[in-house]
């Protein structure tokens, strides 16, 4: 396997390359680029590499998306922050400081990610008409940011570059946040959730004092059009940090545009299960088949 690491963007995003089966094929080897979570605050391991193999041992070549956080940007510096020491360090950011996770630097750094995997596709041997994104939780939002965004003239402009080199072929969004107002709205009503975790991410993707119009364009569901990739779903009804209406909602606008679509829903799961097996520390037996059903899927529809 080649593996490479380079950084993208104008901030602190990391990108990690691995290339998988090395032989060459007449159309080349479908591709994918992984988003992990982590609030926007940070990038959550358990979401990069154990994916990845998963991806890698079904022929694809992949790319993990360590994007711009104030997480990644400690990091950078050598050492790796614990969850509530970033809590704390988050509370301490003055209010007119821009840490590189406020929408839309990462979809930027993105769209950048996509643009150089097909720049240089017969390089690598990848299929430019086989390349999708997957992201998980707030990676899910910045995939589907991408898949819903794609086209528009606003991105086009802010990556410097015709918006053919960064169109996903397909999406994957594991228990993506893709409305955040919304999902604050139920946590409030239920009482139940976060309000850390609310408070926090709010200031990660929006900065201090949020911006109409990026609250407006991050509220993704409202963008799906015809030009939206074919998307796979998956979410638990028991997940209280991120609450399954955000995929409920997307597949009902995927539908509306006839886009191909195929959700899941499990009965049981916390939120952030990944695999959902004991590599990755939380287990769940039925909801771990969304690898399955995934990779069935994409054999259809890529």
């Amino acid at each position: 396997m080649n593996l490479q690491s380079f950084y993208i963007g104008d901030h602190h995003a990391e990108v990690t390359m691995m290339l998988g089966a090395r032989e060459k094929t007449s159309k080349g080897h479908p591709a994918v680029v992984i988003c992990p979570g982590g609030s926007y605050m940070y990038v959550s391991k358990r979401e990069a590499e154990p994916i990845a193999y998963q991806f890698l041992a079904q022929g694809y070549h992949v790319f993990i998306l360590n994007y711009s956080t104030i997480g990644s940007a400690i990091e950078k510096e050598g050492r790796t922050p614990s969850r509530d020491e970033l809590y704390q360090l988050a509370s301490m950011v003055e209010d007119d400081k821009e840490l590189g996770s406020e929408f839309p630097t990462p979809l930027t750094e993105l769209a950048a990610t996509m643009t150089f995997i097909r720049e240089n596709c017969h390089e690598f041997n990848i299929d430019p008409d086989r390349i999708g994104v997957a992201g998980f939780s707030a990676g899910g939002h910045l995939t589907a940011s991408l898949g819903v965004h794609w086209s528009s003239e606003w991105l086009k402009e802010a990556v410097g570059t015709e918006n053919r080199w960064f169109r996903p072929n397909f999406q994957v969004l594991s228990y993506p946040i893709l409305d955040y107002m919304l999902n604050k709205e139920i946590a409030e009503e239920r009482g139940m959730g976060d309000p850390r975790f609310m408070e926090m991410a709010s200031r990660m993707i929006y900065g201090a004092e949020p911006d109409e119009e990026i609250v407006r364009l991050s509220r993704l569901k409202d963008y799906v059009s015809k030009d939206t990739p074919p998307t796979f779903i998956w979410h638990t009804m028991e997940d209280e940090l991120v609450f399954i209406q955000n995929s409920l909602d997307f597949a009902k606008a995927l539908d509306n545009h006839r886009v191909p679509w195929e959700l899941h829903t499990f009965q049981h799961g916390e939120h952030g299960l990944s695999l959902g097996t004991e590599l990755t520390g939380k287990i769940d037996d039925r909801a771990s088949r969304w690898l399955d059903l995934m990779f069935s899927w994409l054999k259809v529809n890529v």
